[in-house]
This record gives structure tokens, C-alpha cells and sequence, in this order.
């Protein structure tokens, strides 16, 4: 029962953090200035575009793992919705009036992505293999 309830507050964890990255993505640039500032002085005050990318591959790091740990056994649809949600939200931000979509950014939210994924699954293989580990 209490794996199943940790499951549940995962996808909706994983479902929540496209949603958040989505808002964050289409939003008007001063929500990203308003964070920024708020952020920066925790950060050491990086440049805004140290911060940027900086904040593109973690983000995506943190909904790439959640979605693995929510659908382990479907990774192929995992790396589609995470790598595929990083390319469209660039092409929707190049739609918006005051943003703009670039390559660059979609490579670091897709590396960031992988990255997080490639972190989860080692996080569950070691766990995996210390409870069949610790039987023998």
C-alpha cells in the first residue's frame, strides 16, 4: 500500500514539474527575471545566461528523472516525452512576442534530460541490485 501511494505522488510529481517547465518556458520574460533575481543572490550571483543555462538542465534533469521513476518500464515513451517536450516548448516559445526558442537551449534541456533519466535508472539498478544483493 505505501508503495503504491509513493507511486501515485510520483507521477503526479513528474506530471507537475512538465507543468511548472511549460508555465516557466511561455511565460513573459520578466516571471524569468522575477526568479532570477530572487535566486541569485543563493546562486552567488551568476550572469543571466549562466543562470539560464544552468537552470535548463536541471530543471530537465528533475522532470527527466521523475518520469523515469514513474514509468520505469516504458522508457522509450519517457525519453520521447522528455526529449520531445524540450524541442516543442522551444518551437512554442519562438511564438511567443518577447522570447525566443533556440537550438542551444533545446540541447541543453535535452541533455539535461538525458542526464536526469541516465541518473534515475542508475539510482534504481543500485537499488535493485542491494535488496536482491543483501539475500544472498
Amino acid at each position: 500500500m505505501r508503495a503504491n501511494i509513493l507511486r501515485k505522488m510520483i507521477i503526479t510529481a513528474a506530471w507537475a514539474s512538465i507543468a511548472a517547465i511549460a508555465y516557466a518556458t511561455m511565460a513573459r520574460v520578466g516571471f524569468v527575471y522575477s526568479v532570477y533575481f530572487k535566486l541569485s543572490p543563493i546562486l552567488m550571483r551568476p550572469e543571466m545566461r549562466t543562470y539560464a543555462h544552468f537552470e535548463h538542465a536541471v530543471a530537465f534533469a528533475v522532470f527527466g528523472a521523475l518520469f523515469y521513476l514513474a514509468y520505469r518500464r516504458h522508457i522509450v515513451l519517457v525519453c520521447c516525452l522528455v526529449f520531445g517536450s524540450a524541442v516543442i516548448l522551444e518551437f512554442l516559445q519562438t511564438l511567443t512576442p518577447d522570447r525566443h526558442g533556440t537550438i542551444v537551449d533545446a540541447a541543453e534541456k535535452i541533455a539535461g534530460g538525458a542526464a536526469g533519466i541516465f541518473a534515475a535508472r542508475v539510482l534504481m539498478s543500485f537499488r535493485t541490485n542491494n535488496r536482491y544483493g543483501s539475500m544472498n
